[in-house]
């Protein structure tokens, strides 16, 4: 009997042994992703950011909420047009939250501003995060494990399952990437966010350069919904007008 458990015991070990084998190294994922967005000396150097998030549902392009932001300070301006025609335009710090709201050119009261500016701040959190989560896996707070393989269009795909240790507005969302094991691009998308049952899958169209040599995806399809998150501006700035995050 104690033979027969020790058998057993040594083919357990050499199968978990070979599985693990199977499974690449995840700081070497982890660095063929950021090779793929540029590197991240091309991120740092980036200071100025601009994109408008603008969601496409069957066939229809919304107008958007654009973006503009300064990395190295957190300043941030943030526009909207509701249907009605309403102009929104939020100036603030995404470090502090502190800043002031306008709506058609007209200052609003403090109590008005703080809860736009609120708002503005889960957009930038939200919009944000769908342009730029492969520069995001290392973040603090971020747990990342890599999952087996998976074929995806014929491709072969490291599977990074990423969750959070109460950062964000909903750290109870999960991530599954699904990396292009020669490119490095993230080439599709599965998350499963918190208060909901069922998960989404979103296919990544290849990257493109914003400058300074950063590369992302700007276009996300859910094939099932005929739902695209698309990025019609995204680009890094070189400078930035000196009243851009001061006058509406």
């Amino acid at each position: 009997m104690r033979k027969t458990t020790l058998l057993f015991a040594f083919f357990f070990a050499i199968v978990f042994s070979l599985s693990a084998q199977n499974l690449p190294n995840k700081d070497v994922v982890l660095e063929k992703v950021w090779k793929a967005v540029g590197g991240k000396s091309a991120f740092e150097k980036s200071r100025y950011l601009e994109f408008t998030f603008a969601p496409i549902r069957q066939g229809n392009q919304s107008a958007g909420r654009h973006h503009i932001w300064d990395r190295y300070t957190g300043d941030y301006r943030f526009e909207s047009t509701a249907d009605n025609g309403t102009k929104t335009v939020v100036l603030f710090n995404v470090n502090n939250k502190k800043g002031k709201a306008y709506e058609n050119g007209n200052l609003l009261p403090d109590s008005t501003s703080n809860k736009i500016i609120n708002r503005a701040y889960a957009a930038y959190i939200n919009d944000s995060y769908w342009l730029m989560s492969p520069l995001k896996l290392q973040d603090e707070g971020v747990n990342t494990q890599l999952e087996d393989n998976q074929e995806i269009n014929n491709q072969t795909c490291n599977v990074i399952h990423l969750n959070f240790d109460k950062v964000g507005l909903t750290p109870g969302d999960q991530y599954w990437m699904y990396v292009n094991e020669k490119t490095g691009e993230i080439i599709q998308w599965k998350f499963l966010l918190q208060n909901q049952k069922n998960s989404s899958i979103f296919e990544w169209e290849p990257y493109q350069d914003l400058g300074n040599g950063l590369k992302l995806s700007v276009k996300k399809t859910n094939k099932e919904s005929s739902t695209s998150i698309y990025f019609p501006v995204a680009k890094v700035l070189q400078k930035v007008d000196n009243n851009i995050f001061t006058k509406p």
